[in-house]
């Protein structure tokens, strides 16, 4: 520790703190604070580039949250976690930041210069973000986006960048404003705003001020029935029996009763699989093995967009407590409601792989799950099983049943209460010295309320109790269960509610924080006065997620009550320097030591120049170290039992890819059919999943720096272009589930026999049943010639679970350049035209996962690391009218995902994830370009009417098989849109 601060006096010396200085009289003048400084400053340009957005400008860009906002900034990447695309993703309900695409775990949020708590649930079951959403957007002034390292003044995260969101400080009046978007292609998508901003007082004139805002978002809910047919046209191709699997217009609907379908597994010829619509069925169909009674899933399937409700009020207030003293306050709060709908289940008794999870108080062991079959002396069975489907499984049948009695109970909800109370003072000491000091105390609660898994308790009761069969192993269910087949009433409804309860998970977390400065001239040298900052943070954190019990003992399928505890305390000292070397060089030094309970102190150092080289020529440059400590999920108490997504076993995906390509061959329709819903279908799974935190993780650490110029060669026109580098090390990463197979395969081959960290489910009914269906269809005399003498078969059942562990492990390299281009022009008495341009130019994006020599190859170019974006921008005001236009831009890159993705997926292949790309998409992902255009009139004095029509252009995404619904998520289906805004101020 001695050593830690005999560095930060050093480096303070070197900066000027200690040279012999004559002190003088400071100058009165006026000083603004500036985003990444302790500093107040004369002129707000710095050796940091930064960029400010305000509240005009937030309108004039059609954005309505501070998500559409970041999605317009070009050095920030589209966001990791968006709340209308968040559900089932472990952070249900919440947005992110994203600078530099170095994640949300690298940009620090700030509000007023200070941190806000972070979300409840974090991204990934790892990563602890601030939630974006519950910001106050009523009250806000500007925006001030720092795009370099800021640790040396904020501490922890501040590697990508700073996010610092600041309000009014102060308003008197009293202004309404509301706002309603909509699409012209998408009838259901709506985003509607009311504000309320009202004040009094006036610290200078009355000795107080206080102001506040309450602000409330709606956005509607936007089913799949009206989105599933305005996917790009390919993803159609590439998806033949998407819309045909749905079975609309040929399926039952709801509320009409279907009877289901029996189906029985023939041990004795090769396990050949029979099915057979019920009696009473008006929606059979032909499938292989027989007929099945088919219902319409559109009306069933999870929403494209959730419902969500914001609701958020600010209050900001300022006294005078004598001289130039002051005191503040500020509250916020936000509640945040988001629900999304889905469909009753279905009871299909399992052939294939149970559903399989770990769980907090089972441990290692791998829970699983299987629906029952029917037994030879089940009610329903006897009532309609056909003699020959008998005879096949001893009376014993499966069934495919849908539970309608509960349609509206299934879904998910997730709510949010963010909150954040701060008070503080600040006034002069020893004449020319400015202190400030606050106390804050910021937390979260969310709780996610989901209805889609099995109860294991609830479902005995509702279909039990089990049995099982001594010969094939097989489970029953009880002959006279007290669920009802074949009616839909109210009392098996009471049961469905029991086996698929509405389970919550919730989370707390909380920020208490308490901050002092001092701030002053030290004295003067030849070039200028000479000033520094010294300050004291102390923070104390925590987060807390009991886990629900039930999923915690392995009852709640697929949920395994991932638990969290984790509390600490960390204090820091930091100070900054301004020295100005001379009138037209500047330097500007800073540093910050932090102390976390768990490692060693962390000294975060930042040096600045600023050269005024001409008139109208600044120079700047920068080198910063920034870290970001692991979070109270990744090294706390606690552990993770999760699903993991995107599995590819090669073994299973390519056995089952060879039994799906000879039946996709055959001259029978229901061959084909399976064959196509067998491919690829072992190639892309979810399995089991067990992460506990790891208590012994190290700080990332990153090293930063910028390089640029500010050209202003006349009045009213700037152009500014920095060089950024940012060098991340230490990464802290839970093992990549596919990397980590594929190194086990190395080792074990292809089986993973022997493997401690993978289960593999055995080979099930429903391989069997595969493997059945091929041989029958090779038996077939009208498939001669098409069947090799060996078939393809299984080896290994599919993996059922995988343990993974969090590492400090990679490293990453980014860089680019940045160039902003502003300009103002006077038309005479047409008025004022103002133009600008801002360009994000990537150079490098270079990775080393094994933390070993060297790097991997360039990304830059590759899927989803475009090398341009850029966003252009001109506003006309002429009299009453203001008018502007908005482009949005973002380059064009190759569709393989790195170089060895790039022998499968190239311009010659016409491929993208391994599918085939429509042949104009060949050359690669295209640029894509939207254009917003807006009216602002104002009528008559204090009313404001606005239009601003968003995707003018009306542009519809391109396809792209990397996003689960076949495009780019940062595009949208919802083409031209509308938005109508208006803004009233009675006083």
């Amino acid at each position: 520790m001695k050593r830690k601060l005999n560095k930060l006096a050093t480096l303070l010396t070197l900066a000027g703190l200690s040279s012999g200085i004559h002190a003088a009289e400071a100058e009165k003048l006026d000083r603004v604070e500036v985003t990444g400084s302790s500093i107040k400053r004369i002129n707000a340009e710095t050796a940091s580039p930064v960029q400010i957005i305000d509240a005009k400008q937030i309108e004039n860009m059609g954005a309505r949250t501070l998500l559409q906002v970041l999605d317009n900034l070009p050095a920030a990447r589209p966001a990791q976690q968006q709340d209308f695309r968040s559900m089932f993703t472990g952070s249900d309900g919440a947005s992110s930041a994203n600078l530099r695409g170095l994640g949300a775990q690298g940009t620090l949020v700030l509000l007023n210069g200070r941190r806000l708590s972070y979300y409840g649930a974090p991204m990934g079951f790892q990563t602890m973000f601030v939630n974006i959403d519950a910001i106050p957007t009523a009250a806000i002034e500007r925006m001030e986006v720092l795009t370099d390292g800021a640790s040396a003044v904020y501490g922890s995260d501040a590697v990508a960048g700073v996010i610092n969101v600041i309000t009014k400080k102060g308003y008197e009046g009293l202004e309404l404003r509301a706002s309603t978007d909509r699409s012209s292609q998408l009838k259901s998508y709506g985003e509607h705003q009311a504000s309320l901003l009202f004040g009094k007082g006036d610290l200078a004139r009355d000795g107080w001020s206080v102001y506040g805002s309450l602000n409330h978002y709606k956005r509607d809910r936007i089913s799949l029935a009206d989105t599933y047919d305005k996917r790009p046209e390919q993803f159609y191709a590439n998806n033949p029996n998407y819309i045909t699997n749905m079975r609309i217009g040929v399926g039952s609907e709801p509320a009409v009763l279907n009877p289901g379908t029996l189906f029985v597994i023939d041990a004795a010829n090769k396990n050949a699989i029979t099915r057979r619509a019920v009696a009473g069925c008006t929606s059979a169909i032909p499938t292989s093995g027989g007929t099945s009674c088919v219902w319409n899933t559109l009306p069933y399937a999870l929403d494209t967009g959730p419902s969500s409700t914001r609701s958020t009020g600010y209050l900001n207030g300022r006294l005078k407590l004598g001289g130039d003293w002051e005191g503040f306050a500020e509250l916020t709060y936000t509640h945040i409601d988001m629900r999304g709908k889905n469909g009753p289940r279905s009871f299909s008794s399992t052939t294939g792989n149970p559903s399989s999870w770990y769980s907090r108080n089972t441990g290692a062991t791998l829970n699983t799950f299987k629906i029952p079959f029917l037994g030879p002396n089940n009610v329903y069975v006897k009532a309609n099983l056909d003699a020959d489907m008998a005879a096949q499984m001893g009376g014993a049948a499966g069934l495919s049943y849908l539970l309608q009695d509960a349609g509206d109970h299934f879904g998910q909800r997730n709510t949010d209460d963010n909150y954040r109370a701060l008070a503080g003072v600040r006034g002069s000491l020893f004449g020319d010295w400015d202190f400030e000091s606050a106390l804050s105390v910021a937390g979260s609660h969310s709780t996610l309320y989901q209805t889609i898994n099995v109860n294991l308790k609830g479902f005995e009761k509702a279909f039990g109790p089990f049995t099982k069969d001594p010969v094939t192993g097989r489970s029953y269910i009880a002959d006279k269960p007290a669920y009802q087949f074949g009616v839909i009433n109210e009392a098996n409804a009471a049961l469905i509610r029991e086996a698929y309860p509405t389970f919550d998970i919730q989370s707390w977390t909380q920020l208490v924080s308490w901050d002092a400065k001092v701030e002053g001239a030290l004295g003067r040298l030849p070039g200028g006065e000479v000033r520094a900052a010294f300050g004291v943070n102390l923070q104390h954190e925590s987060f807390y997620t009991p886990g629900n019990a039930d999923a915690a003992n392995g009852l709640i399928t697929q949920q395994g009550g991932s638990w969290f505890d984790g509390k600490r305390t960390v204090a820091a000292l930091f100070g900054e320097t301004i020295v100005p070397i001379t009138r037209t060089l500047e330097l500007n030094a800073a540093a910050r030591l932090d102390k976390y309970p768990d490692f060693k102190a962390n000294l975060a150092p930042k040096l600045g120049l600023k050269w005024r080289a001409l008139p109208e020529l600044l120079l700047r440059g920068t080198y910063s170290e920034g870290f970001r400590a692991p979070s109270l999920a990744e090294a706390g108490q606690g552990g993770i039992y999760a699903q993991f997504g995107g599995i590819q076993d090669k073994l299973r995906c390519d056995e089952t890819n060879a039994i799906a390509d000879l039946l996709k061959r055959s001259k029978t329709a229901t061959d084909v059919d399976l064959g196509k819903t067998l491919s690829n279908s072992d190639c892309n799974r979810t399995i089991g999943g067990l992460t506990p935190p790891n208590p012994k993780l190290t700080p990332e650490t990153a090293k930063i720096s910028t390089l640029g110029l500010v050209f202003e060669p006349w009045k009213d026109v700037s152009l500014s272009l920095d060089y950024w580098f940012i060098y991340r090390r230490d990464e802290i990463i839970r093992q990549d589930p596919s990397e980590l197979l594929r190194k086990l395969a190395e080792i074990y081959g292809p089986t993973l026999s022997g493997a401690a960290q993978v289960t593999r489910f055995p080979v099930s009914d429903s391989d069997r049943g595969n493997l059945a269906a091929l041989a029958a269809m090779c038996a077939n005399p009208a498939n001669a010639g098409i069947c090799p003498a060996v078939l393809p078969g299984y080896s290994v059942g599919n993996i059922a679970g995988l343990r993974t562990s969090y590492l400090n492990r990679g490293r990453t390299l980014v860089d680019g350049f940045d160039i902003d281009a502003r300009s103002k022009h006077s038309l005479g008495e047409w008025g004022k035209l103002g133009l600008g341009a801002t360009l994000s130019i990537r150079k490098r994006e270079i990775y080393n996962y094994e933390d070993g020599e060297g790097f991997t190859h360039n990304y830059v170019g590759y899927h989803g690391s475009p090398k341009l974006r850029a966003t252009l921008n001109a506003d006309w005001s002429y009299g009453n009218l203001v008018s502007n236009l908005f482009v949005n831009y973002t380059g064009k890159t190759k569709w393989a995902n790195d170089k060895a993705d790039e022998e499968n997926n190239n311009p010659e292949t016409c491929t993208a994830a391994d599918v085939a790309l429509p042949a104009n998409l060949c050359g690669g992902v295209p640029a894509y370009y939207t254009v917003n255009l807006g009216f602002n009139w104002k009528p008559m004095k204090h009313l404001d009417l606005g239009l601003n029509i968003k995707n003018l252009l009306n542009r519809k995404p391109y396809y792209d098989p990397n996003g689960w619904e076949g495009y780019d998520h940062s595009q949208n289906l919802f083409g031209r849109s509308y938005s109508l805004s208006a803004s009233y101020k009675f006083w």
